[in-house]
């Protein structure tokens, strides 16, 4: 989508004023989303990373799936090393919003190490709720791999604090399986 510079530095000094009044949530997630497909120059890019690093780091404010849009469109290498240095945040608030815009990130190039920080926070919230929420859901599925099926798999088998997250996750991925299997 093409818009003006002018425009384009008004949604992000929109975005980076984080005005707070009645149904502003709602506004700043459709101007991150509009954001997201226009046309920027190298300046208004930094700009949208530094915001995007801000709602992670929770000095912004915006919908979750907006930010990670726009970090979808915006983000570079320094950008997807600093979402990965903010998974392993001792607030778990901030390690649970960089896994989710990373999830977003085209190559976000995660290693072992930060795979396995991402699906320990995916388990801790697969346990907040009776059921696997939406969002845990599609992360689980985003760091599926054979090698955490078999673990998650050998946790059910067995009593503990994290048997009733890892059922959740396990009992999900069959239900997909078997969906896309056809009838015989």
């Amino acid at each position: 989508m093409s818009a003006t510079p002018a425009e384009v530095d008004a949604a992000l000094t929109y975005l980076e004023a984080d005005v707070y009044e009645f149904r502003s949530g709602y506004e700043r997630a459709r101007v991150a989303r509009r954001l997201a497909g226009m046309d920027m120059s190298a300046e208004q890019q930094a700009r949208a990373r530094r915001y995007v690093l801000d709602v992670v780091d929770g000095r912004k404010h915006c919908e979750q799936r907006a930010v990670g849009q726009l970090a979808h469109a915006v983000a570079d290498n320094p950008t997807r090393a600093a979402l990965r240095a903010r998974l392993h945040a001792d607030d778990v608030h901030i390690a649970r919003r960089a896994v989710r815009t990373l999830s977003r990130v085209r190559r976000p190039a995660l290693s072992e190490a930060d795979a396995a920080v991402a699906r320990a926070l995916v388990l801790a919230d697969a346990e907040l709720t009776p059921w696997l929420p939406p969002n845990v859901d599609r992360l689980a599925r985003w760091l599926w791999t054979a090698d955490w099926e078999n673990e998650l798999r050998a946790l059910t088998s067995h009593h503990g604090t994290q048997r009733a997250s890892a059922k959740k996750i396990v009992e999900s991925i069959d239900r997909r399986r078997a969906a896309k299997r056809p009838d015989p």
